[in-house]
């Protein structure tokens, strides 16, 4: 029990310093630099020539295991093994993510230190205003932090069931196993070479290791990417809530009777000055969401596309995979899981692209009815609030060249064409 609970309690931060005075990003996450760092991108020195050399080892790694899976692809269908050559092409497609994620990554670390920066800033701003402030966009991080945790722990999951179902298959064959069982030497993914036995030693070493590699490249980049990128969005979503904060509290402390005084009277001077102050920093808080959004979707937005382009044939194989080991009696689990992964990954940036679309127009609705028309200070912001409310009737959308706004609409679509190639397999099959 003292290792659940030690897990419990750092998942939960217990024994944090909830009221440290300069909170920043790094301080609440320091899990985020990691995973920077492990996708080639250094905060501490930026310009180093090593933070090339694991992202360049992992994409010549994932090339070559591309290329080896299209040679198994050809060989599946040439011998008319359709279940092989369904799962050699399932594992292609997810290989070719791994480019993808580090080509987005290194191509656009500028404006990922510019969204780090920007998150530190929020962090050091919020947490120095009111306790309501504080407390509502600090619970919002844990939230985020505890997804992240979740995502990772089911990742991690998936990547030790896969290399330990191995491991635990070679190590009866070597222990118990008899010689009229005529078993092969197991690996995580299908093998074959031209003219040669993949499972004769070294080939089958050399395949094993390539495959634990290749897993845990997969965990580093593409699991990596996906806790990063529902962190960005998540944060943006919770700054949202400080916008209708904001606005509770736009009118509060100040002087109702300076709106009948003339324009130049100093009293009305200082209460404009105020106003202007309150608004202007609601103005700013609800661009740099639309901006952070735009540059986040600009970033990630080669990945988001791969993501959708590809996630409707990746879940049709795995179930195909699945129906027909299921229609020989038996059961894939490994696959199984594979596929709710996959459409996890898929639903995670959906569900949150309608989480800030809802939350946008929210902001809008908040704007009209911050009680604007029971004091007369709102007349000195009318303009203010025509403007925003202009301004948030625009959809915030996760969007990039060729890719759908993200919302869960796109997650129905793309799993309804994803039944509608299961369907087509299952009866050309």
């Amino acid at each position: 029990m003292t290792i659940v609970q030690s897990v419990k309690s750092f998942v939960n931060k217990e024994g944090f310093d909830w009221d440290k005075p300069d909170m920043t990003l790094q301080f609440f996450h320091p899990q985020l630099e990691m995973f920077f760092a492990v996708n080639g991108i250094f905060f501490n020195n930026r310009e180093s020539k090593i933070r090339f050399i694991w992202p360049v080892l992992c994409v010549l790694l994932s090339l070559v295991a591309s290329g080896l899976e299209i040679m198994f692809i050809w060989h599946g269908i040439a011998i008319k093994d359709y279940g092989f050559a369904t799962e050699c092409f399932c594992y292609f497609f997810i290989l070719g993510a791994v480019v993808i994620v580090y080509f987005s990554m290194l191509t656009n670390r500028e404006k990922i230190f510019l969204l780090a920066d920007n998150l530190n800033k929020d962090f050091l701003y919020i947490c120095n205003l009111g306790a309501h402030y504080r407390k509502t966009f600090l619970q919002g991080q844990l939230l985020i932090w505890k997804l992240c945790w979740a995502w990772l722990s089911f990742a991690f999951f998936t990547m030790i069931l896969y290399v330990s179902s191995t491991l635990i298959a070679l190590l009866y064959q070597s222990t118990l196993a008899t010689q009229d069982e005529h078993m092969v030497r197991p690996v995580i993914f299908p093998i074959w070479l031209p003219a040669d036995d993949p499972h004769r030693s070294p080939n089958y070493e050399i395949f094993l290791v390539m495959q634990i590699i290749l897993i845990f490249i997969l965990f580093c980049s593409f699991c990596f990417y996906v806790c990063i990128l529902f962190h960005l969005l998540l944060h943006y979503y919770n700054l949202m809530d400080m916008i209708i904060i904001a606005f509770g509290e736009l009118f509060d402390g100040l002087d109702e009777s300076v709106a009948t005084l003339p324009t130049e009277d100093p009293r009305r001077k200082a209460v404009q000055t105020e106003l202007n102050r309150r608004m202007g920093q609601i103005a700013r808080w609800h661009h740099s969401v639309f901006e952070a959004v735009e540059t986040t979707s600009s970033v990630y937005g080669p990945a988001l596309v791969y993501q959708t382009m590809f996630s409707s044939i990746i879940i049709c194989l795995i179930a195909f995979q699945v129906a027909e080991q299921l229609s020989e009696g038996k059961f894939d689990y490994l696959f199984g899981i594979l596929g709710v992964g996959a459409c996890i990954q898929l639903w995670i940036p959906c569900y949150i692209g309608s989480l800030l679309r809802n939350k946008g127009f929210s902001i809008g609705d908040c704007c009209f009815y911050c009680g604007w028309d029971s004091t007369p200070l709102g007349r000195l912001l009318r303009r203010d609030f025509v403007i925003f409310i202009q301004r948030s009737q625009e959809p915030l959308a996760i969007k990039f060249t060729a890719l759908p706004h993200l919302q869960l609409e796109t997650f129905s679509s793309i799993m309804s064409s994803a039944y509608s190639y299961f369907n087509m397999l299952r009866q050309y099959n």
